[in-house]
């Protein structure tokens, strides 16, 4: 099948860091035929980075080119609902960096594309194509820890003035609610109800320990789940001197532990698996997703619809939390 002609709108840490070494490793799927940034010296070393592609200092300017079919869209979040509708009004297939949107309202408008406009949309949440999360789903599925019903999901890290993200200035005077958790936390979200539904029954509590990155950077969340397993979720962006990124699922016969790039599963006392996981991070899993969307007919796994489940959990934690303080 011929590669789809990209353009890429966006050329900060998410179009360089992430997208880019994942298309460098599908170039017989993806060719990149130009780059836009409304900044021209990231535009200009972003396409020298990507073969010395022509570059567009307006994302219009891109939408003209008919050469290109497709676009990844990879800019600030309240941009996203703006950016989408002209790239699907230019007849272009959307791969959007997530989360969908800034906000539920624009959120639901992005759902009604799917009746506006036949083209390929699909949110870029990559924790959907992890391979550690897949093969925990399926020992899950086969029941090899009995019947699960609780999981704990903690991931303490440090934000501070180090970290490459803080110096986006959009990230830090966020015009989203949640700053860094919304951003961030849609992923954990996502791998959750990957795993075990939709969730609800939502009680949580946010706090800004360091008010430097942004409005909030402590959450944690209680929940239940349409496969009976309950669980809760602590993200704290300002743990200093301890991290970790772990999660801990008990079942009647068993339990599954994803530590750190590891995955152990103990059925009774005896470990059944115990293995490291390699390039865990589902990029070049999502692209060959949306790959074979465009070329063959598949529906994605990560649809608007599905970003969208994930930013309203998210979204409508952080306003109970705001409610009970």
């Amino acid at each position: 099948m011929k590669a789809i002609r990209l353009g890429i709108i966006g050329c900060g840490i998410a179009a360089r860091d992430l997208h880019w070494p994942a298309l460098e490793k599908l170039r017989n799927k993806f060719e990149i035929r130009a780059v836009c940034n409304h900044t021209e010296k990231k535009a200009r070393e972003f396409s020298k980075l990507v073969g010395n592609v022509p570059y567009d200092l307006n994302y219009r300017d891109l939408l003209k080119r008919k050469e290109i079919e497709a676009v990844d869209i990879a800019l600030p979040i309240h941009l996203n609902y703006s950016v989408t509708r002209d790239a699907l009004a230019a007849g272009k297939h959307v791969f959007l960096e997530k989360p969908l949107a800034a906000n539920l309202q624009q959120g639901k408008k992005m759902l009604q594309f799917d009746d506006k406009y036949p083209e390929i949309k699909m949110v870029a949440e990559n924790f959907r194509y992890r391979p550690g999360l897949k093969m925990v789903k399926g020992y899950l599925d086969r029941a090899k820890i009995g019947k699960a019903y609780v999981v704990f999901w903690d991931y303490f890290n440090l934000i501070d003035s180090k970290n490459k993200y803080v110096g986006t200035k959009w990230r830090i005077h966020h015009q989203y609610p949640g700053g860094f958790i919304t951003d961030g936390g849609v992923h954990n979200i996502a791998g959750l109800r990957y795993l075990f539904g939709d969730l609800y029954h939502l009680a949580a509590f946010t706090k800004s320990v360091n008010k430097a990155i942004g409005e909030l950077d402590s959450f944690s969340l209680q929940f239940a789940s349409t496969s009976g397993v309950h669980g809760v979720l602590n993200i704290f962006l300002s743990s200093t001197g301890y991290s970790n990124n772990r999660i801990l699922i008990l079942g009647t016969d068993g339990s599954i532990i994803l530590d750190n790039g590891r995955i152990i599963v103990k059925s009774g006392d005896k470990v059944i698996v115990n293995k490291p996981l390699n390039n865990d991070n589902g990029y070049i899993e999502e692209f060959e997703d949306f790959f074979q969307a465009i070329r063959s007919g598949k529906k994605v796994e990560s649809s608007f619809t599905e970003g969208y489940k994930d930013l309203e959990v998210i979204i409508k934690a952080i306003n109970y939390s705001r409610r009970m303080s």
